[in-house]
């Protein structure tokens, strides 16, 4: 039985059958690291047999007795330094830290997780989504070159199901992973255009909008329930800073950067944007990434620096061809600040659209669809255009997408035709090695008709299957000295 640590699937829709399938002897959880309210419920509460961690960014809870890590360990997780810092960096309570700062984290996140692995004789690590954030992406590297195998969860195309692998590099391509299931014949078929119904794109998930007065007035309806939700707030944030002067001079001094920071974004965007769009040239369609987002910031590997995706897409184009790249719809000035505006300009022929004109009129009329990981290049291929895509993700075998690589010729992605029932073929073959099930209650929500026995089973189907398969394929902690 493996001994293994869970990181998520800490909501009712997925808690209550990882603790019964560790009651059932299908996995041992040593570890559970859930998210600080998730802790608080009576459910974790009450949980024996199981330690309880919560989801923490601050290193408070790092300290004392920590085992020093092997040096073997170092050197093979510092090429993964990148993606954790820019992991790091994402996150508030480490904002605006120098990089030798970010070094001293990172060392103390690795004996931490270091002391807790060998420890406790982990044998496998879970990830309810491919793992990023803070310690998620120190932990990922880690378990891996110890030789402890992982098993990531990632809600992926199509709605309502979703992949499984066990290694990022593998996502995308899901050559190591068992088939799980027989899809429906229908579930494979594609409509042939471009336009997506996207649940991330409507309701609570859409662009946000400027909140009216109306809007603001609204919460004081309920003064007391607004008050609570306040001190909640502050109070969980407080908890993670040494004192209340630590607390206040950061906050105060975010706030007056981020306002300025905002109209520098906002100014910048509007004097970029162009309205004057030629759809009869020659051009490539780059629309750019929501940042920080998981998606790119971990699956687009070094890519997730966006402008080098197009510095590179510009190096193998014709002088003459254009790059039409539109900013995404719920971008912010994060990771967008001066100098990612005075380094677009300096890229030739690239043209920054107005975020006005029409996503997919510039789709239509384009050589090809240029994304790190985007929706836009699924949506592309299977509208009948071809794809350049610059990281992993779920449809990258697909008919009609090309992987960046040195080397790669113009010639050799716009000489080639998508055949429409090789890429249905495509999908239903990825599709087999997918679970027609949900554990996030975001995508729960989306849905309009749940089956909450029938999402149960189905979850449980895919444990009982992938928890032996791990244990007898999988590689089982290589060097790794038991404590």
């Amino acid at each position: 039985m493996l001994n293994t640590l869970i990181w998520g699937l800490d909501q009712p829709i997925a808690a209550p059958l990882i603790a019964r399938l560790h009651d059932e002897g299908v996995f041992c959880v040593k570890k559970w690291i859930v998210g600080e309210s998730e802790s608080k419920t009576p459910f974790f509460l009450e949980r024996e047999g199981v330690e309880i961690i919560e989801d923490k960014l601050e290193l408070n809870f790092c300290q004392g007795d920590l085992d020093f890590p092997p040096t073997w360990l170092d050197e093979k997780i510092r090429h993964y330094f990148p993606v954790i810092l820019q992991n790091f960096a994402r996150q508030f309570f480490y904002d605006r830290l120098p990089v030798y700062e970010f070094m001293n984290i990172i060392q103390i996140w690795v004996r931490y997780y270091y002391t807790m692995l060998a420890r406790n004789q982990i044998d496998a690590v879970i990830f309810a989504d491919i793992p990023h954030e803070g310690g998620r992406s120190i932990l990922y590297p880690m378990a891996q070159a110890m030789g402890i195998p992982t098993l990531m969860l990632v809600p992926s195309g199509p709605f309502g199901t979703f992949a499984y692998c066990f290694s990022i590099e593998d996502y995308g391509r899901f050559a190591d992973v068992p088939m799980f299931r027989t899809p429906h014949p229908e579930e494979s078929e594609i409509r042939q255009d471009y336009k997506k119904d996207l649940y991330y794109m409507k309701g609570k998930h859409a662009p946000k909008q400027r909140k009216t007065l109306q809007h603001r007035l609204r919460k004081l309806a309920s003064p007391r329930a607004f008050i609570k939700r306040k001190k909640d707030v502050f109070e969980s944030t407080l908890q993670k800073y040494g004192s209340i002067q630590e607390f206040l001079l950061k906050k105060v001094a975010t706030c007056a950067m981020n306002y300025d920071e905002k109209k520098k974004y906002q100014a910048n965007a509007m004097n970029c944007a162009d309205k004057d769009v030629d759809f009869n040239c020659d051009y490539v369609y780059f629309p750019l990434h929501l940042q920080p987002e998981m998606t790119t910031d971990v699956l687009g590997g070094i890519y997730c620096d966006q402008l080098l995706a197009i510095e590179k897409l510009r190096a193998m184009l014709p002088p003459d061809w254009m790059i039409y790249v539109k900013e995404n719809p719920k971008q912010t000035k994060r990771m967008r600040l001066d100098y990612f505006f005075k380094r677009l300009k300096l890229i030739p022929n690239v043209k920054y659209v107005d975020r006005s004109i029409d996503t997919y009129a510039l789709m239509e009329h384009a050589k090809f669809v240029a994304t790190i990981t985007g929706t836009a290049g699924w949506e592309a291929i299977s509208g009948g255009k071809n794809a350049l895509i610059f990281g992993r993700i779920w449809y990258e075998s697909f008919p009609g997408v090309f992987q960046y690589h040195e080397g790669l010729r113009l010639e050799d992605i716009t000489s080639y035709v998508i055949d429409h029932d090789a890429l249905e073929k495509a999908l239903y073959r990825y599709l087999e090695k997918t679970v027609d099930a949900v554990y996030s209650p975001a995508v729960q929500e989306a849905m309009p008709a749940f089956d909450v026995k029938k999402n149960d089973e189905r979850l449980e189907q895919f444990f009982r299957f992938i928890t032996p398969y791990m244990e007898e394929h999988q590689p089982h902690a290589a060097g790794r000295e038991r404590k």
